[in-house]
């Protein structure tokens, strides 16, 4: 093979890896996006019946019995995640409080800076992330 012939196989290899890249970084966020995004109370109890329906041939009977289980447990569940990342965010910005006061004016401006930039993207991960209603301050 000559060197033309190589050069141009690596180019190619580099251009095709190159464009894979691209294609990853611009649309790896908008997928992710849908996968990170938590179900609903609704669709996670309509998921969890059709689960146990289908996996133990479940009569209407006992669709009927178990159906209002799921949808309190889902909802439940809803409220517990909802009141856990209140509380994280609540410890967070207590440490957050602590620190402040180890530091010079300089740095607190500084700090709450980097803050007020981690608050947004918390924001933004949790427009898609999270259940309605949850967005952090």
């Amino acid at each position: 093979m000559n060197r033309s012939r190589a050069t141009r196989i690596v180019l190619y290899a580099a251009l095709i890896f190159l464009a894979g890249a691209i294609t990853g970084a611009l649309v790896a966020p908008m997928i992710g996006r849908s996968f990170m995004r938590l179900p609903d109370s609704q669709q996670m109890s309509r998921h969890m019946l059709d689960h146990l329906r289908s996996g133990l041939n479940l009569t209407d009977e006992q669709m009927a019995k178990i159906r209002p289980l799921i949808e309190k447990t889902c909802a439940d569940m809803e409220t517990i995640h909802r009141e856990t990342t209140r509380r994280a965010m609540d410890r967070i910005a207590e440490t957050n409080t602590k620190i402040a006061a180890f530091l010079t004016p300089e740095q607190k401006a500084k700090f709450e800076k980097m803050e007020a930039e981690h608050r947004n993207r918390i924001r933004h991960i949790h427009h898609f992330a999270a259940p309605p209603g949850t967005l952090p301050p």
